[in-house]
């Protein structure tokens, strides 16, 4: 069955516009939106790397996350994706050439329906997505997190909604995003202070799900690691079957985005794409309900 798979649509059908900005940002480079995948595990990891600057999106690479949010939708063995910064560092957002070039209201404009079509797109995927946290999530990085289905962090990084100090607001989704995740009173908060959130401070707030924490056996600075042990935590979720995985992230994103007769809807599809398949046959013939 259809994946729930969602295109923004601004004005009507919004593929010519997003192709033309695509093409602009084409001339502001610098840095690399990289996409590795297992078929095995069914786990993808998205690299954020820029990290003399960062790791800030440029054009560049705010078209190159689109064509791997595309190579995402085709691959049918994923259970997941993990989006992280190298070097120990999520992201600071935009990159500061690619906003120069486009400081005016209507460069703002194109800006962020490229990107709310990015992260929407992203959101939409049939699989679990996670982001995680090292170092900083600032501006759109901050906003980057919230296009996501988890975040997990370090115990020393942080995550801050910083718009307002640099006399703007959330652009790329993500204060709409702040609202659904932390209800409305929180997010004000979390956006008007403009502070940096810690750790302990966003699990309290249910902003993230995890704290990658168990310092006595991890070297959280160490990036290759931490994506290893956030790897492990993930598998809580994507040792089941991707048939019943997906049918699950199709449900919560139609009751999502869809009125609540619609999701019901599509909810009984779901459920009749893997009743009587080969997990559910297999759990029936071990007795697994009742052990």
């Amino acid at each position: 069955m259809n994946n729930g798979s969602k295109k923004l649509k601004i004005n009507g059908n919004c593929e010519p516009l997003i192709d033309n900005i695509r093409r602009e940002y084409s001339d502001y480079k610098g840095g690399t939106v990289e996409l590795t995948t297992d078929d095995t595990t069914g786990i993808a990891n998205i690299c954020i790397n820029a990290f003399e600057r960062r790791n800030a999106l440029s054009g560049t690479m705010m078209s190159q996350l689109a064509d791997i949010i595309t190579q995402l939708e085709q691959w049918e063995q994923g259970k997941a994706v993990i989006i992280y910064g190298a070097n120990g560092f999520f992201s600071s957002g935009g990159d500061l050439n690619t906003v120069r070039n486009i400081d005016n209201s209507e460069g703002g404009r194109r800006m962020a329906v490229l990107m709310h079509n990015n992260f929407t797109r992203l959101q939409a995927l049939p699989l679990l997505s996670v982001a995680l946290v090292e170092g900083k999530a600032l501006g759109g990085g901050a906003e980057l997190t919230t296009a996501c289905d988890f975040r997990v962090m370090t115990p020393d990084a942080e995550i801050g909604f910083v718009h307002i100090k640099l006399g703007v607001s959330t652009g790329w989704g993500g204060g709409c995003r702040l609202v659904q995740i932390l209800g409305p009173c929180k997010a004000l908060d979390v956006m008007m202070s403009g502070r940096l959130i810690g750790a302990n401070e966003a699990l309290n707030l249910g902003l993230v799900q995890h704290v990658i924490s168990d310092t006595s056996t991890t070297d959280t600075t160490d990036s290759n690691t931490v994506l290893s042990k956030c790897h492990e935590w993930l598998n809580h979720y994507t040792r089941h079957n991707a048939q019943t995985l997906r049918a699950i992230k199709g449900i919560v994103n139609a009751a999502r985005w869809l009125p609540l007769e619609e999701a019901l809807n599509k909810e009984v599809e779901y459920f009749a794409s893997v009743w009587g398949g080969p997990a559910h046959q297999k759990a029936l013939a071990n007795n697994i309900k009742h052990k």
